[in-house]
């Protein structure tokens, strides 16, 4: 084969893997909505939990 045309074939499977890649680490659940079921038990499920902020969180780890 000739090298210029391994090359460019060289270039295209680059090319091809890094577009591949790229789909599998975007962000797969774009668009997608939770079901009404999961909306209500995330809402029940910080309802009952009170809220730390970060500063206690600090204090009590670092």
């Amino acid at each position: 084969m000739n090298t210029i045309v391994a090359q460019k074939m060289n270039n295209q499977i680059k090319a091809l893997v890094s577009s591949a890649v790229f789909d599998v680490f975007n962000d797969p659940d774009f668009g997608l909505e939770l079901s009404a079921k999961a909306k209500k038990r995330l809402s029940m499920t910080y309802k009952n939990n009170k809220t730390i902020s970060l500063n206690q969180i600090k204090k009590k780890y670092l």
